[in-house]
């Protein structure tokens, strides 16, 4: 183990690995770009969990290397995505498509504190100095590395929980009192709460802790300066105005599915929604689900086709609007049927609705063709028969190899399967579609 900078000479080695951990390929990646760059990183948590993280991968970098840290980070596959009202956070989304498993980092330039990134604080520039170097993992000392430890739990989190005891007590035992972060906490909190919390962890008085950390976090929230308010109400209210704004980083994506009934169009699309790093959509297209007043409209002269344009506008302005939001819009049904054997209406209403839907419909940027043989479909809904559901099977994969931006999807493995490989190649076309329509990365559907 070599190190970077002074160590205080009080580590805890139950702190910093002695073997490399696994790291995650994706993960390691990331690593090696940040090496390559020549600027100071460190990993603040999470050193046993890099394998298959569960959670973010926090870092801390260096401010000169923010210029260019969204390139080194899509060298090693990673997209950013805005999370306004964060602070200095920056946050990078990978997919694993072996794992079917997104891989998250969360990457700063200072460290502060509170719900709202409001208490700044000096510490950055001399954690990365006293940093350390364990294989592939550049972390913190030790004794900074448990400092940070504990006031992340009392600052951000506002209590040490239950089950994070056991942890907190670990990282006391590191927790020197005469180091340079100890020495700005009792400069924030002269009342010495920090001390004795730090002696309530190691004397395992556990009951203590709430009322400690109560009076800690009061004491940090009367020393800190007025702009720490203002930094507060800012920061909240960039992430309420954050969904309003999301139309100037990104001028969306449009995802669609085609297949015969019982492919699983909507599983599809619902499932490729439900985890997405930025905000979707879910749009129904179809102008021909059955409705509350069917019978009375179609009663009257123009009803049926007044309904379907009806739905047919409301359907493409939606999509539309979200699309110009920023966000990931998912279409279910698609004028593209229209063009299968024995569904083209040639009657005035038929080609009316066909033009429109052709016309006012957002050409996807992305189009999934769910395939699967005409029994398989059959036995799943048991709707039309066999042989027409193979008949369509073929007409859709003859409008596929016509259809730009189509890919064909066996429906027949399983549902987490085509799912997996559903939002890999949606990821896929949304880091090359955001990164040719816009140099600003994209805003995110929520930020931790």
């Amino acid at each position: 183990m070599t190190t970077n900078g002074s160590n205080s000479g009080r580590a805890d080695e139950g702190l910093v690995p002695t073997t490399a951990p696994p790291i995650h390929p994706m993960v390691a990646a990331a690593f090696a770009a940040l090496d390559r760059s020549g600027e100071p990183w460190v990993l603040l948590r999470g050193a046993d969990d890099l394998a298959q993280p569960s959670g973010d991968v926090d870092i801390l970098v260096a401010a000169t290397l923010l210029p260019s840290l969204d390139a080194l980070m899509m060298q090693a596959a990673f997209h950013r995505v805005l999370a306004r009202g964060r602070g200095s956070h920056r946050f990078y989304f990978g997919y694993d498509d072996l794992r079917a498993a997104w891989v998250k980092l969360d990457v700063v330039s200072d460290i502060a504190f509170g719900p709202f990134q409001q208490w700044n604080t000096p510490l950055a520039d001399g954690c990365l100095e006293r940093r350390i170097r364990d294989g592939a993992l550049s972390l913190p000392d030790p004794v900074d590395q448990a400092w940070l430890a504990l006031l992340h739990l009392v600052l951000d989190k506002g209590e040490i929980a239950p089950t994070r005891v056991g942890a907190a007590q670990s990282t006391a035992a590191a927790a020197a009192f005469d180091g340079p972060i100890a020495t700005y906490v009792g400069q924030r909190v002269p009342t010495g709460e920090a001390a004795l919390l730090v002696q309530a962890l190691r004397d395992s008085r556990t009951a203590e802790l709430p009322d400690i950390t109560v009076r800690l976090r009061a004491a940090w929230e009367r020393s800190a300066a007025g702009s720490a308010v203002l930094r507060a109400v800012g920061n909240r209210a960039g992430r309420v105005l954050s969904p309003t704004l999301q139309g100037r980083s990104f001028h969306g994506l449009v995802v669609a599915v085609m297949g015969p009934d019982g492919a699983g169009k909507t599983t599809l699309l619902r499932g490729v929604g439900a985890d997405f790093p930025v905000p979707s959509k879910y749009v129904y297209m179809g102008m021909w689900a059955a409705g509350r007043w069917d019978a009375q409209l179609h009663r009257l002269p123009g009803g049926r086709l007044g309904q379907k344009v009806l739905r047919l506008v409301r359907g493409s302005a939606t999509a539309r609007y979200h699309r110009v939001r920023g966000r990931l819009v998912l279409l279910d049904r698609v004028p593209y049927d229209a063009q299968l054997p024995g569904s083209i209406d040639t009657s005035f209403g038929g080609r009316v609705s066909s033009a429109l839907a052709l016309s006012l419909t957002p050409q996807p940027d992305l189009l999934l063709v769910l395939d699967a043989p005409g029994e398989v479909m059959f036995a799943r809904k048991g709707e039309h028969s066999v042989a027409v559901l193979e008949r369509w099977r073929q007409a859709y994969l003859q409008l596929a190899e016509r259809l730009p931006g189509a890919c064909v999807l066996d429906a027949t493995e399983p549902q987490d399967k085509v799912l997996n490989r559903g939002v890999a190649l949606v990821w896929q076309r949304f880091r090359v579609v955001e990164n040719t329509s816009s140099s600003r990365p994209t805003t995110a559907r929520t930020a931790a």
